[in-house]
């Protein structure tokens, strides 16, 4: 699911008090995939590999962001 689907979400989820930000959803999803496409054979590392990827995704784009923003800053 594309990011822009993904902020969608979770600002109509925010209406419902929920409280899902977009990397949290996009693994979620991300996991369903992997979940639907393997069923029961998936391992916990399977399971874990999708996370890490997710978490190093958002965890990338906070250090480029920062570093961006400290740019500007200066």
């Amino acid at each position: 699911m594309d990011t822009k689907k993904l902020e969608l979400l979770s600002a109509a989820l925010r209406t419902l008090g929920g409280n899902f930000d977009v990397p949290t959803l996009e693994m979620i999803f991300s996991l369903k995939e992997e979940i639907d496409a393997k069923g029961e054979a998936i391992s916990i590392g399977e399971v874990r590999a999708v996370s890490q990827k997710i978490a190093e995704k958002y965890q990338d784009n906070n250090l480029n962001t920062r570093a961006v923003n400290l740019e500007n800053n200066t």
